[in-house]
């Protein structure tokens, strides 16, 4: 099987993670950021992950691809339902997260945006107004809004299981790293223990390094 996807995406990151969590070998094969013609080819599309599972037979979208991988590689582990409180939580960051994402992905070091012409391409399909979304990129009031839904998550993971290779699993699970792993990018944001206990495990486990080596 190869997986193609950007080192930044969210929706990537996951996929990663059902591969090593079900112990299961995948090639990864990372596209630019300004190849229109390869997702097109595979799923008529510009979108990534994608999933070739048999020679050229594609799948797309993230949440199809960790079921599939989940219910034909061994034991089913994604079986538990999602949890509402961490569902929640993640859809607070996704109201802003991308806002101070945009403008410090395209800064790191990401194999999708080695050309010039991926960057241009992603400046141009992330900011179509042509305003610049570098503008978000120390503004203050995001910055705090970003620190507040950290903080409030150190008490919603108190009692919430690291993610380990026995346990059964839950969609949220794959969520909430993929979440923590976007806010990495952040420079100068504060975890509580137990919040940096849950995403440095989870990192480590699923052999997914987070972005704070990058942060800006």
């Amino acid at each position: 099987m190869k997986l193609y996807i950007y080192e930044h995406c969210p929706f990537c990151v996951v996929t990663k993670m059902i591969f090593v969590l079900k112990n299961y070998p995948v090639e990864i094969a990372y596209l630019l950021y300004d190849d229109v013609q390869t997702p097109m080819q595979m799923v008529g599309r510009k979108l990534l992950p994608i999933l070739e599972y048999k020679p050229n037979v594609f799948m797309p979208e993230s949440i199809d691809i960790i079921r599939y991988i989940d219910q034909n590689i061994g034991q089913p582990r994604v079986i538990l339902p999602e949890v509402d409180f961490i569902e929640e939580w993640v859809k607070g960051v996704q109201r802003f997260i991308y806002r101070l994402a945009y403008p410090r992905w395209i800064r790191a070091p990401f194999p999708e945006f080695a050309s010039e012409e991926s960057q241009k391409y992603f400046h141009k399909t992330k900011d179509p107004s042509g305003r610049g979304f570098m503008s978000d990129l120390a503004d203050p009031a995001l910055l705090q809004r970003a620190q507040r839904v950290i903080d409030s998550l150190e008490d919603i993971l108190l009692d919430y299981p690291l993610i380990d290779h026995d346990r059964e699993l839950s969609i949220s699970d794959f969520s909430l790293f993929a979440q923590l792993h976007s806010l990495s990018i952040i420079k100068g944001l504060y975890y509580g223990p137990v919040v940096n206990q849950w995403r440095q495990h989870a990192s480590e486990l699923c052999f997914i390094p987070l972005s704070d080596e990058f942060a800006n």
